[in-house]
Formats: C-alpha cells, sequence, structure tokens
C-alpha cells in the first residue's frame, strides 16, 4: 500500500474581496513565488483548488469556478496544502537550500563538549515572530536519565552550527534540554 502524501500548510484563505471571488490569501510559505495562476492546492474540504489568477500587490487570490463573491465566500477559512514533492517542483532552491519539511526525523548532535552527544531528531519546526525554533523528540537515553521528551532549540547560530538534511549540529543545546 502507497503511503499517504505527508500535506504541507502554504497559506489560509481570508475574507471575500469585491464582487468577482477575490479573497485574502494569508501566506504561511516561504515561498509566495508559488502561487500563479494553474497552480494547483489541496483543501480539506474542497478537494484541489486551481487559481485563476493572484495579485502579488494585494495578495489576492481568484479559484477556478469560484468567480462571484457568493461561491467564493464558501472558501473563507479554508486552508491550502502542498505536498512535499509538490513542493519542491515549484520552489526554486538555490544550491544548499531545502525545505523545513524535509528536517523532520533527522538526527540532532550536541558537539560542545569534545564528543557528539545524540539529543534527538527533529520532530517539527514553528515560527514564533520571526525566528523559527526547532522542536526536538529527545532521544530515548536521555529521556530515561529523566530529561525532557520534547524541547526547542531556537534556529540561531548561537545554538545551530549546521543545519542539514543528513544532520543538524549543535552546541549548547544540551543545556536547553538540561534547563527545560
Amino acid at each position: 500500500m502507497p503511503k499517504a502524501p505527508s500535506f504541507l500548510l502554504v497559506a489560509k484563505i481570508g475574507r471575500v474581496v469585491g464582487i468577482h471571488g477575490d479573497l485574502k490569501l494569508h501566506i504561511v510559505s516561504d515561498f509566495p513565488s508559488i502561487f500563479i495562476p494553474e497552480a494547483i492546492f489541496h483543501t480539506l474540504s474542497f478537494g484541489t483548488l486551481c487559481i485563476s489568477s493572484f495579485d502579488t500587490k494585494r495578495n489576492l487570490v481568484r479559484f477556478v469556478g469560484f468567480t462571484s463573491r457568493e461561491s467564493a465566500a464558501k472558501l473563507v477559512n479554508c486552508e491550502l496544502y502542498s505536498t512535499l514533492e509538490e513542493s519542491k517542483a515549484m520552489c526554486v532552491l538555490k544550491e544548499g537550500e531545502f525545505l523545513w519539511q524535509e528536517m523532520i526525523g533527522v538526527g540532532v548532535y550536541d558537539t560542545c563538549n569534545g564528543g557528539e552527544l545524540k539529543l534527538g531528531e527533529v520532530k517539527d519546526i514553528e515560527r514564533i515572530g520571526a525566528l523559527d525554533y526547532l522542536l526536538i523528540a529527545t532521544d530515548s537515553k536521555l529521556v530515561s536519565l529523566g530529561l525532557r521528551e520534547e524541547f526547542f532549540i531556537p534556529n540561531i547560530e548561537h545554538y545551530v552550527r549546521t543545519l542539514s538534511t543528513e544532520a543538524v549540529i549543535t552546541c549548547d543545546a544540551l543545556k536547553l534540554l538540561e534547563q527545560s
């Protein structure tokens, strides 16, 4: 049985604007360039939606088949999703860049004390204000020593030395775990 694709939240639909079905789009993706005519996104309630037009200055979107205020109003508060594969195909990534979703499950290691201690794995990434935080599922060996099952590492140079889809190398992140 094939694995169901994991969906990435890329935007939330806001209020209706005007009489032709335009909707305010609240983008949560770091790649607003994916919102172009004919781009297709998934929803939980309406299946897939295809963009017919997008105003990049005002973040107004119109979807195929929703061309009146009344029909577009059904989409208010709807969330738009993309699969990881679709996102990778739509986003122009430079050498060494990757999507955050590719970090889920990557091992996190603290190398400050001369060794390499596995702290756990990236469980999720949350943006709070302008800063991204890595939510770490603590390694079972550390949990058995009485440390928390999860903790956050701010994605700042002081703690995160190397960030890749192979490993996250940290310094002093163990202290964050011990203090949480």
